[in-house]
């Protein structure tokens, strides 16, 4: 009996994963590290400052908001000059829920682990220049 519910939780969870829909949690208060880049959009929750490294995309969320006017200005327009795509950083606190992608899928080309999706932005501050990992 013990098997047969480990193996429909084990297909629950593959079938949701394979729907792109995953797991949505309860709606509450996030705030961390946001780092913009073209096709990137990588969400280090409980970070007040850059991480030194690139964070993994598997190990991350992607980000995703749809109307945040305050942070919408302090963003630049230009990504990258051919060498690189720029990062931006920001410090973000909003109001959002996670969505876990169990076997990936979240992000660009599904490489990140889970979607944070902001409800109500809340505050939005640069954290320094764009740069790059890269170099």
């Amino acid at each position: 009996m013990v098997f047969k519910w480990i193996g429909l939780v084990a297909l629950g969870l593959a079938l949701a994963s394979c729907s792109g829909e995953g797991f949505t949690s309860h709606t509450r208060q996030f705030s961390g590290v946001w780092l913009y880049e073209f096709e990137g959009s990588t969400f280090v929750e409980g970070a007040t400052e850059i991480p030194t490294e690139r964070p993994a995309a598997e190990e991350m969320d992607w980000l995703e908001w749809a109307d945040w006017p305050d942070l919408e200005n302090l963003m630049e327009k230009r990504l990258g000059n051919g060498d690189c795509y720029t990062v931006q950083p920001f410090l973000v606190t909003f109001v959002g829920r996670r969505t876990h992608h169990p076997f990936g899928g979240a992000g660009h080309l599904g490489l990140w682990r889970s979607t944070v999706t902001v409800q109500r932005p809340i505050s939005a501050k640069r954290l320094g220049p764009s740069f790059c990992y890269d170099r």
